[in-house]
C-alpha cells in the first residue's frame, strides 16, 4: 500500500488481544459508512481525571483510507494488516473512557452485568456492547448518545386538591365548595380531608372535604351530602345537627351533657349571687348601718335638753319612776333600754339594753332590727338596776373582721390598753357610775375546753368570802397587774365578749365600782404585765404549750 498514507494513530504499548473466532469487522469493511458516518451528539462531560490527548483525524481522510486499503487488500500490509492491529491493540493509543465506577441514578440504573476481566488500559472489546463508541472516540469523533428505553414508571397515587373553595361568607357562616371540581376519590386519601358519607339521592359515592383550618389535619366528623344544600354549603343547624347525631352513634347524649352543664351553671351562678350578697351585707352593709345607727342615738341621748340629771316624777306613768330624763327619747325607741356605756380612751359609747335572755339582743340592735352586731346587753338575771348587785355583767359582740361593738376590748391583753383607759363610765337608767379597771383575762365558755372545769365568772351575788376567793382566781388569770384594788364590801362590773385565741374563747375585762369620794386619778404608771397567766387548756393546746396549772384546785361559785 505504497500509495495510501498511514493514518496519524499514536503509539501505544501492544498488548495481547484475546482469541476472538471469527473477525468481527467483516461488516465494517463491506460498509463502512455506518459505522463512521454517526451523528454528532452532544459532548459528553469532561472526566475527573484528565485522560491522554487523541488526535484529531478527519471523516473524509478516515474514509479516503478505508477506500484505498479495499483497492489494496492484495498487499501484505493492507486492510487487513490494519484490522489485525485493531483487534490486538497494537499502535492504538490509550483512550479515557471516563470514570466506570461513577455512581448511576437509581432510576436508570440497569441490572448488574456478569464480571469481566480487567481491561488493560487502552484495550476495546469487540465483542463488548458500545464498542462503536470506544472505536469512534479512538478516531476522534464524539460518540453517539443512545436512548435508553423509557422505564415505565410506577403509578404514584396522587391527590388532586385543586378544587376550589368558595371564602366563607360572612352573614351564613356556611362553608362553601365547588362540587363540579371535586376529584375523584383515591385509594388513601391525605391527612386532613374529611370523608362525608353519600346519601341515597347523591350521584357521587361520597365527597372529600379538606380541613380548612390551616392545615391542621383535624376532622370535621361525617356528615350526610344530603344535608348540602344546593349552593354547595352546609348550614351551622345542620352542621350542629350533624355532631349531635354522631355524639349520639358514640354513645354520648349531647342532650343530657347540655341540661347537666346547663344546671351547674346555674348554680354556681346562683352560689355567686348569693356569697356576693353575704359578703356585701357583712362586709359593706351591716357596718354601714350599725355606725348611721350609733350617730343617730349618740345625737339623741347629747341633746341639751338630755343632759340634765333630773329624774322621771311618780306622777309620769309612761317612763319607770326615777329614770334620769336624759334617756327619755331613748327609751320611747325601745323600752328594753337599760343603761349606757362609753370607754372614751377605746372610742366605745353605746346603748345597752336587756331581754328576758341572753339570745335576744345577740342579733337585734336597739332599735331591735335584725343585725350581725346586735347590741350590749345586760345579763337577763340583774333584776334591779337601782340597786347593782355584786357582779355587773354586760355582753357584747367582737367581730373578728372589724373593732366595732366591743372589739377594742382587745385592747386590755396588756398594760398598754389599761394606760389608754382605765375608767369605764356604765350606766343604768336610774344613775351614772364610774369603774376603775382592775384586770383582764382569757376563759372558756364550755367545761370541755378546760378539761371538764367552767369557770364560772359571770355570776351575779355572792358573799363576800365567796366573792375574795373568786378575785383569788381572777388574779391567777390577769394577763396585767393594775395599781387598783378590791376590798369584799366592792362591787365590780364584767364585760364579756368574744376572742379568737381558740373555738370558743372569751375575753373578759374586770372593773371595781369607784368608791365614794374616792378619785378617778389611776397612777397607771404601776401597771406591769403577767408573765404566766393561768389559761384553760384549749389555750395551750393551741399554742402547743405544757398546762402548768392542770393540777391547780377547781373554784367554783356554789360550794
Amino acid at each position: 500500500m505504497s500509495s495510501a498514507p498511514a493514518a496519524p494513530v499514536p503509539e501505544a504499548p501492544a498488548q495481547e488481544s484475546e482469541d476472538q473466532g471469527e473477525k468481527p469487522l467483516g461488516d465494517l469493511w463491506m460498509n463502512p459508512e455506518e459505522y463512521i458516518d454517526i451523528p454528532e451528539a452532544p459532548a459528553p462531560k469532561e472526566p475527573e481525571v484528565p485522560s491522554a490527548p487523541v488526535p484529531e483525524v478527519a471523516k473524509d481522510d478516515i474514509l479516503s483510507m478505508i477506500e484505498e486499503l479495499k483497492a489494496d487488500t492484495d498487499t501484505e500490509k493492507g486492510f487487513e494488516s490494519l484490522i489485525t492491529d485493531i483487534e490486538s491493540n497494537e499502535n492504538m493509543a490509550p483512550m479515557d473512557v471516563g470514570d466506570e465506577s461513577a455512581e448511576v441514578p437509581a432510576e436508570t440504573a440497569e441490572p448488574a452485568a456478569p464480571e469481566k476481566p480487567e481491561k488493560k488500559p487502552g484495550e476495546i472489546d469487540i465483542h463488548a456492547e458500545g464498542f462503536e463508541d470506544e472505536l469512534a472516540a479512538l478516531l476522534g469523533d464524539e460518540p453517539e448518545e443512545k436512548e435508553e428505553p423509557a422505564k415505565e414508571a410506577e403509578p404514584e397515587e396522587t391527590y388532586d386538591d385543586s378544587f376550589e373553595v368558595e371564602e366563607i361568607p360572612e352573614d351564613e357562616g356556611a362553608i362553601s365548595f365547588d362540587k363540579s371540581k371535586a376529584p375523584a376519590v383515591p385509594a388513601q386519601p391525605p391527612e386532613g380531608a374529611v370523608e362525608i358519607a353519600a346519601a341515597s339521592v347523591s350521584s357521587e359515592p361520597h365527597v372529600q372535604v379538606f380541613d380548612l383550618l390551616q392545615g391542621s389535619g383535624k376532622t370535621v366528623g361525617n356528615v350526610p351530602v344530603e344535608i348540602i344544600e344546593d349552593d354547595g354549603k352546609i348550614s351551622k343547624k345542620e352542621r350542629k345537627q350533624a355532631k349531635i347525631d354522631k355524639k349520639i352513634a358514640e354513645g354520648k347524649n349531647p342532650k343530657v351533657a347540655e341540661a347537666i352543664r346547663k344546671t351547674v351553671l346555674a348554680i354556681s351562678i346562683l352560689v355567686i349571687i348569693v356569697s356576693s350578697a353575704y359578703l356585701a351585707k357583712t362586709y359593706i352593709y351591716e357596718p354601714f348601718m350599725f355606725k348611721r345607727h350609733q350617730s343617730e342615738i349618740q345625737n339623741i341621748v347629747s341633746e341639751p335638753a338630755n343632759n340634765v340629771s333630773e329624774t322621771i316624777a311618780q306622777s309620769d306613768s309612761k317612763y319607770p319612776v326615777g329614770m334620769l330624763a336624759k334617756y327619755k327619747k331613748l327609751y320611747d325607741i325601745n323600752k328594753d333600754l337599760r343603761g349606757w356605756i362609753s370607754i372614751p380612751g377605746l372610742e366605745i359609747n353605746l346603748p345597752i339594753a336587756q331581754a328576758k335572755d341572753n339570745d335576744f339582743y345577740l342579733h337585734r340592735n336597739i332599735y331591735q332590727k335584725r343585725t350581725q352586731y346586735g347590741v350590749p346587753f345586760f345579763d337577763y338575771r340583774i333584776g334591779d338596776f337601782k340597786n347593782l348587785p355584786k357582779n355587773t355583767v354586760v355582753y357584747g359582740h367582737n367581730m373578728h373582721y372589724d373593732d366595732l361593738i366591743f372589739g377594742k376590748l382587745e385592747n386590755y391583753r396588756d398594760i398598754r390598753g389599761f394606760k389608754e383607759a382605765p375608767t369605764i363610765e356604765c350606766n343604768t337608767i336610774y344613775g351614772d357610775y364610774t369603774w376603775l379597771v382592775y384586770a383582764a383575762f382569757i376563759t372558756n365558755s364550755t367545761a370541755s375546753q378546760d378539761n371538764g372545769y367552767m369557770f364560772t365568772y359571770n355570776w351575779i351575788d355572792l358573799s363576800d368570802s365567796k366573792f375574795m376567793e373568786f378575785i383569788n382566781e381572777v388574779d391567777k388569770r390577769k394577763m396585767f397587774t393594775s395599781p387598783v384594788d378590791i376590798q369584799p364590801s366592792d362591787k365590780i362590773l364584767t364585760l364579756s365578749t368574744c376572742c379568737y385565741d381558740f373555738d370558743g374563747a372569751r375575753l373578759v375585762v374586770i372593773a371595781r365600782l369607784k368608791r365614794d369620794g374616792e378619785s378617778v386619778s389611776i397612777d397607771t404608771s404601776q401597771a406591769f404585765n403577767n408573765d404566766n397567766p393561768k389559761y384553760p387548756q384549749a389555750w395551750y393546746n393551741a399554742n402547743k404549750k405544757n398546762n402548768p396549772y392542770a393540777d391547780d384546785a377547781r373554784w367554783y361559785p356554789n360550794k
